[in-house]
């Protein structure tokens, strides 16, 4: 539809809006959807609720290693001083950031005996954030990022 003047219009339902308001209209619903999609990465939440600064080392079985994404975890049991159990949970970094320092999905299996050393959670819940594990015969194995690694500062 030709208005006198020689500018275009769009009718929608009635309603006419210039074709350059509907191009300005699209532009906008494009960068809304590239913002919502862009949101999970936002929503990474680091290791703030961990005290990295006074970490802890506890002996205990594994019960499960999750070797996936976004972060691999390891779930083992700790005994206390009267026999009561404890379950904890401990998140390290990648599956790709663990097979560069030469860590394998068959690395931890249920019922090895590990003492690991983590960033307890600020809360007092049992997790963590793992920091070094050693296996019951002696083999270190390390994040190898930042306060893990020796000499870090």
């Amino acid at each position: 539809m030709l208005s006198p003047a020689g500018n275009r219009f769009l009718p929608i339902e009635g309603v006419i809006t210039t074709v350059k308001h509907y191009k300005s209209l699209v532009i906008c619903a494009l960068m809304i959807c590239l913002f919502i999609y862009g949101l999970p990465a936002l929503a990474h939440h680091g290791n703030a609720a961990y005290d990295l600064d006074n970490p802890i080392t506890l002996k205990g079985t594994v019960t499960e290693f999750i070797w996936s994404n976004p972060h691999v975890q390891i779930y083992f049991d700790v005994k206390n001083s009267e026999g009561a159990v404890a379950h904890w949970a401990s998140e390290t970094v990648s599956p790709g950031m663990l097979s560069r320092r030469g860590w394998t999905k068959t690395e931890l299996k249920a019922g090895d005996e590990i003492t690991i050393t983590l960033g307890p959670a600020k809360s007092g819940a049992p997790v963590g954030f793992t920091l070094k594990v050693v296996l019951a015969d002696g083999t270190v194995l390390q994040l190898g990022q930042g306060r893990d690694l020796p000499n870090a500062q």
